[in-house]
């Protein structure tokens, strides 16, 4: 293929023999045509290398790039590196999209003079499918503010990469972090800074497959899942730097939240490390902020408070406080009880 294609798909592969056929063939179905599909394989064992070829031979969009490691963020990495069109698009290889996805996406671009057009997107369980749009087929317009605000929020705009189309410009020279989780978090909003418009379009077009039990998402909490706060952390610090105060607290409480959540998760399973004692070193740093900060509960600042100075041994204080609270709760009802019946005596 030569030349510059309109639509450069980028599709990281790896250990996906049993999902490779219904991706490809959902995106060499696409009624846009006029697109190349990078697929970055890493060494894998089950097949995947022989389905990828079969692709290859038989649709001339379809180019292999091999990548040794850097994980999902340096897949997507190299597919940048070698990309050739106007426009760029993620999809994750144990996806798949409806047949008229990136046509949608391409038409809301140009008619809103957007840099970046969303989609919703269907969550794929076993036993059921969540749709993450009304289905209206609705666009709505957003500026670069407001998407991000949407963002935070997990609105119309999400910090996931893979249900979007992207003018070039916007990403630039932008790339994913490499070997470590949530490298959408550290990503997106970066994007959305560099656009002066987006569009989203009320549909689900994208198939977020939920159901595989080896997947990154379905494996239990492990260290690399911590990604996330330092994502959070470098975010929040990106809005102050680039002055974005309208979000300035809304951000800092993102970002807490993010914090007690996956630092709740790695007590419950017993982690340690090198990346745990990252986290609390920068909830240590970041106390004066959390305390200051209006949008967080009085309880998740005591909760920070906490844990900035016992570390991971504020959870024993913080269950002992758990019990000592129900304990006060059942012996509140049993002298109500005793008090109402007192009466009716």
């Amino acid at each position: 293929m030569t030349g510059q294609a309109k639509i450069s798909v980028i599709i990281p592969v790896y250990q996906v023999g049993p999902y490779l056929n219904r991706c490809l063939a959902s995106v060499c179905g696409q009624t846009e045509t006029d697109m190349e599909i990078l697929c970055v394989y890493t060494r894998s064992t089950d097949g995947t290398l022989e389905k990828l070829r079969a692709w290859a031979d038989r649709d001339a969009r379809v180019r292999i790039l091999r990548r040794d490691d850097g994980g999902l963020g340096g897949a997507r990495n190299v597919g940048l590196d070698h990309a050739r069109g106007r426009y760029i698009a993620f999809v994750d290889s144990d996806d798949w999209l409806e047949p008229d996805m990136l046509e949608i996406l391409h038409r809301a671009l140009t008619e809103h003079a957007a840099q970046i057009a969303e989609c919703g997107f269907r969550n794929i369980y076993r036993d059921h499918v969540k749709d993450e749009s009304h289905g209206t087929a609705a666009c709505v317009e957003g500026t670069c503010f407001e998407a991000l605000e949407s963002l935070i929020d997990w609105g119309r705009f999400k910090p996931v990469v893979w249900n979007k189309l992207y003018a070039r410009e916007v990403i630039g020279g932008l790339r994913f972090p490499e070997n470590c989780l949530s490298e959408d978090e550290f990503t997106t909003y970066k994007i959305f800074y560099n656009a002066d418009q987006l569009v989203y379009v009320d549909v689900s077009k994208y198939n977020y497959d939920r159901t595989r039990e080896d997947s990154l998402t379905a494996q239990p909490f492990r260290e690399g899942q911590l990604d996330a706060c330092f994502a959070m952390r470098e975010q929040f610090y990106f809005f102050e730097e680039h002055h974005i105060d309208a979000l300035r607290e809304k951000m800092l409480s993102h970002y807490a939240w993010v914090l007690l959540d996956r630092l709740e998760r790695a007590h419950r399973a017993r982690l340690s490390g090198p990346k745990l004692r990252g986290v609390l070193n920068m909830v240590k740093q970041d106390a004066p902020l959390f305390d200051a900060a209006s949008e967080i509960p009085p309880d998740a600042k005591r909760r920070l408070a906490l844990l900035a100075k016992l570390r991971m041994g504020a959870f024993a204080l913080f269950r002992l406080r758990g019990l000592l609270s129900e304990k006060k709760a059942v012996l509140k009802h049993w002298l109500e009880r005793k008090s109402s019946q007192n009466e009716e005596g």
